[in-house]
């Protein structure tokens, strides 16, 4: 039987999964590709062409709504230690912790015990420690997607937080409005491969653990601050041996910063701009130390964007327990790109990737080194042609 379905070109696939989600017969499984991100795959022989993989695809269709910005703000919860182990401002502790007190689910992304990231749904505040901090690698959603219909049908309410292709993917697989449903996305700067994540941790933990991956990990150690993005990457291990580095000298911040690691995708973001499907944006309010000198102590400031009205309640019921003040849209995107603007992939991108694919991380640093020295060669010696043409020109004038 011919297979009449068309997926998402790889070029513009999230890796949303909502297709395999829906699919009614299993047909659709995520294969990794040549660059270590998953893109779907049809089983033909099973596959009906009932179309509701294309139906509820993100990219195919557009699911956005024109969503006014209801509020603009840069705020920081009054808990410091819940501050200092939060990537920004701890807005999304004290959300989830308002949401779970009051009997909700909450979704984000944990680490598991072999590196690699997935979402994971809790009910318990002792578990909100494993979805707290950000995670620099594309989440397994795995079933996710189905078990929180399942759970908005009971009447369960629900706080899922993710990439806003994910929170995109969500809305698409579900297909309708659920009043039991609050979104969270974030200002995002593109998505890393997993495969690059859970090699470079392997990397690390070679060089300082003789290979036994660390216990905890924290991209936004801020032992060092936050303000004008003095963080730093953390792993500690379970003999309490310590790697920390300033995340401009992490070299996997290194490949994520410099372009050089993320989804195709990311190079042309559907989900970019102020406009958003979630109910609330939350991300670090870069620049803010120059914009109100007040809501900057160098331990971390939330920007807060709600669109819709049921977002913006929550965020107000948690407003006594933060220091918060009204922001506007400019401010918000004048240091904080990523919140309108793709990122531009690297010309060596592929070559990288592919490289990652069969070499472990160190075989790829080294390519990435030795590209990068010729590149800086070919443009010294550029520079000096330039100079000597227009030496030339002044001569001859």
């Amino acid at each position: 039987m011919k297979v009449l379905i068309e997926l998402a070109d790889k070029s513009q696939c999230t890796g949303c999964a909502a297709c395999v989600s829906v699919c009614p017969h299993h047909c659709i499984y995520m294969k990794k590709g040549m660059d270590g991100f998953l893109y779907p795959e049809i089983y033909t022989s099973h596959c009906i062409s009932c179309g509701a993989c294309e139906r509820v695809c993100p990219i195919l269709n557009d699911f956005s709504k024109d969503n006014s910005i209801l509020g603009v703000y840069s705020a920081y919860s009054k808990n410091d230690l819940l501050r200092i182990s939060s990537s920004s401002g701890g807005i999304f502790s004290e959300l989830a912790t308002e949401f779970l007190n009051l009997g909700g689910v909450v979704y984000g992304a944990i680490y598991n015990t072999n590196g690699s990231v997935e979402h994971m749904g809790i009910e318990n505040i002792d578990m909100l420690e494993k979805l707290r901090g950000a995670k620099y690698s594309q989440s397994w959603l795995g079933d996710t997607f189905k078990i929180i219909k399942e759970q908005l049908e009971t009447g369960r309410n629900i706080l899922f937080s993710g990439m806003p292709c994910q929170v995109a993917g969500l809305k698409a697989f579900l297909h309708q409005d659920y009043d039991n449903l609050f979104c969270i996305d974030f200002v995002c700067h593109g998505v890393p491969s997993a495969d690059a994540w859970e090699k470079y941790i392997k990397y690390r933990a070679q060089i300082d653990n003789n290979g036994i991956l660390p216990r905890y990990v924290n991209m936004r150690n801020k032992e060092s601050g936050w303000s004008k993005y003095s963080y730093s990457i953390e792993m500690v291990y379970s003999n309490e041996k310590r790697y920390i580095s300033k995340n401009c000298d992490d070299p996997f911040m290194n490949f994520f910063v410099g372009d050089y690691i993320l989804r195709k995708s990311c190079g042309n973001c559907h989900f970019k701009g102020f406009n958003r499907i979630s109910d609330i944006t939350l991300g670090d309010f870069w620049g803010i130390w120059d914009i109100d000198s007040e809501m900057d102590d160098n331990k971390g400031t939330s920007l807060v964007l709600t669109h819709s009205s049921k977002g913006e309640e929550l965020f107000r019921s948690i407003l006594d327990n933060l220091k918060c003040k009204k922001a506007t849209l400019e401010q918000a995107a004048k240091t904080n790109p990523s919140l309108v603007s793709s990122s531009i992939h690297k010309a060596n991108r592929d070559e990288l990737l592919k490289d990652l694919m069969k070499n472990d991380f160190k075989s790829t640093l080294n390519l990435l080194q030795s590209t990068d020295n010729r590149h800086k060669s070919l443009l010294s010696n550029m520079r000096k042609i330039l100079s000597i043409i227009k030496g030339d020109r002044k001569d001859a004038g």
